[in-house]
């Protein structure tokens, strides 16, 4: 059967799941479209649709052009930063790489310092303890450098902000060459040059490069100066999805090149480091995916940096021997496990003081460093507000936010930039420290914001789903259909369909709060699977009708491999509601 989108004209929308989300379904793409795409499947076109690409050319050309790289020397004072590495080549100087302590910053400092090594350049690197240093360039940190004998140091996804240790920097005669991706209203003054497509000058053609991506254009660039060097910079590309994947930017533009092109390296098996993460993991490097990315490796590697120090995930990334490997995985595995537990922890505080308010704000001197950001993104998912997590460490409230769409973190904190020490992040994620003192004007602002923005943006949790399907497309053929649409990522996210009216046939409670669904009207062979929701067993009773949102995936156990609806909502049917009205 090929898959169809089903025709939603006069369907209700906006019902609340059984999770609290309100349900909204996207209105089929105009009949004109499935006319002129008539060799693709609807299911497809809609998705597409749904996705920005909305005429028939944009969409066929997401399927036959290549995605092509733009030109490393577009980006602003690229051959300022090409012309001082030559400047180090020449002159064997000491270069040290400056990275952040997550998966993005290690992915890049991996590939700057193997990137300096092939120069040959004298390399070493710093990547500044989360919860001793904090985020980017600290001046305790440039002071050590300084006396190490370096002459130039390289940031891989931070300094943008860092005007007074660069400042430092130079003052002690080190150049710094900049590269990050942080939106900034001002960079460094005195830095050598500043690599970052979101600078305030910047006009890079597109401004969604991860950290490790703007250090990519960096290689690309030396690349071209170097090429008897740096013949195959292709081979960072593994690196390269990582962290683009990790760090969840658009998944668009240069980005889906990167993460195609680069998923594909990653399974050659280059790197023994991620072999071992793989295969801890459960997620095999010759067949992973970007979800096996987001949701297998990437937790794992950024647990050193959360429960301990970064340079072990850095180490495993650069480690040639598989037996060291291995052992460092496993490591990262058991730091995972911690890290679980704790952002549980967390977030099971701060539910507590969840109130009427369209926001969440949550500091205790219990929550570890590491997980407040973790628990800020369930937080805010769950509740659909903005979220502020925060833990006091000597005095000083050091947290992450996070938000739901439509609500701008970056232009909140800088309009209330004087309640804050420092503060830095994207649209819908930040870092912030603050005196305790102001926690409750941090409080009155956020609530003050969100309220005026409820008119205009709904705050509360919400389901996006593409579209309405029937039981008998759900099938192997639905899935490979939308698969040929990946990678998923942000922007580009994995398809979320509406299956309606299915009858319950039998619902278990599996692990550790999961429940294993079987539908009367669905293929036998296909369960779905809805993770941590086990408290919902009691509304999924044999022979209730529900309306399921869920996604196609593949499960591989025991060597079988078994089409899997993996369920991110339920709600009762249209018939049920009547009845219980």
């Amino acid at each position: 059967m090929t898959p169809s989108a089903r025709d939603v004209s006069g369907k209700p929308q906006g019902v609340r799941g059984f999770s609290g989300a309100l349900w909204h379904v996207a209105t089929r793409a105009p009949a004109e479209l499935f006319s002129a795409l008539e060799e693709l499947p609807p299911l497809v076109v809609q998705v597409l649709h749904n996705r920005g690409h909305a005429g028939v050319e944009c969409i066929r050309e997401f399927f036959n052009e290549p995605v092509l790289p733009h030109d490393p020397f577009l980006m602003r004072d690229m051959d300022k930063a090409v012309s001082r590495i030559s400047q180090a080549v020449r002159d064997g100087e000491r270069v040290c790489i400056y990275g952040d302590y997550d998966v993005d910053g290690i992915s890049a400092t991996a590939m700057l310092i193997e990137t300096a090594i092939l120069l040959g350049i004298d390399v070493c690197s710093y990547i500044p303890d989360r919860v001793d240093e904090g985020y980017g360039l600290n001046t305790e940190a440039v002071e050590k450098i300084v006396k190490d004998g370096v002459t130039l140091i390289i940031t891989a996804d931070c300094g943008t902000t860092a005007d007074e240790e660069v400042a430092l920097a130079a003052d002690a005669g080190i150049d710094v060459i900049v590269t990050d991706h942080h939106h900034a209203d001002a960079v460094p003054s005195r830095a050598t040059a500043v690599l970052n497509p979101n600078s305030p000058d910047s006009d890079y053609p597109f401004t969604g490069l991860s950290g490790v991506g703007v250090a990519y254009k960096f290689v690309q660039a030396l690349a071209e100066e170097y090429p008897e060097k740096l013949p195959y910079p292709e081979t960072f590309l593994d690196l390269v999805a990582l962290g683009t994947i990790a760090d969840v930017v658009p998944l668009r533009d240069e980005n889906r090149g990167f993460v195609i092109d680069g998923l594909e390296v990653l399974r050659q098996g280059h790197r023994a480091g991620l072999r071992a993460i793989g295969a801890v993991a459960q997620r095999p490097i010759e067949t992973v995916t970007s979800s096996d990315i987001g949701f297998g490796i990437a937790p794992r590697l950024n647990a050193a940096g959360r429960i301990a120090h970064a340079q072990l995930a850095l180490d495993l990334l650069r480690e040639e021997s598989a037996s060291q490997a291995e052992q460092q995985a496993n490591e990262l595995d058991a730091l995972n496990t911690e890290r679980r537990q704790l952002t549980e922890d967390a977030v099971s505080v701060a539910r507590q003081e969840v109130g009427d308010d369209p926001v969440v704000v949550s500091v205790s001197e219990k929550f570890a460093p590491g997980v407040v950001g973790l628990a800020a993104s369930r937080l805010s998912e769950e509740f659909g507000v903005p979220a502020f997590v925060g833990t006091l460490i000597d005095g000083v409230v050091r947290g992450s936010a996070r938000s739901p769409e439509g609500f701008h973190l970056a232009q909140f904190l800088g309009r209330h930039a004087e309640l804050f020490e420092t503060w830095g992040g994207h649209a819908r994620a930040a870092g912030f420290t603050l005196q305790p003192v102001n926690l409750p004007k941090l409080r009155a602002a956020l609530v003050e914001e969100s309220r005026a923005l409820e008119g205009d943006v709904f705050l509360g949790p919400q389901l996006h789903a593409d579209g309405r399907v029937f039981p008998g497309t759900i099938s192997f053929e639905t899935f490979q259909y939308l698969d040929q649409l990946a990678p998923w990522g942000e922007g580009h996210d994995q398809p979320r369909l509406v299956v309606e009216n299915v009858c319950v046939q039998t619902a278990r409670l599996v692990g550790a709060n999961h429940l294993l669904l079987t539908f009367r009207e669905v293929a036998a062979d296909i369960r779905a699977i809805w993770f941590q929701s086990g408290q919902h067993q009691a509304d999924m009773n044999p022979g209730v009708r529900v309306d399921v949102a869920f996604r196609l995936d593949l499960n591989v156990y025991r060597g079988e491999t078994r089409l899997q609806m993996v369920v991110d909502d339920v709600r009762p049917s249209a018939g049920e509601r009547s009845l219980k009205e």
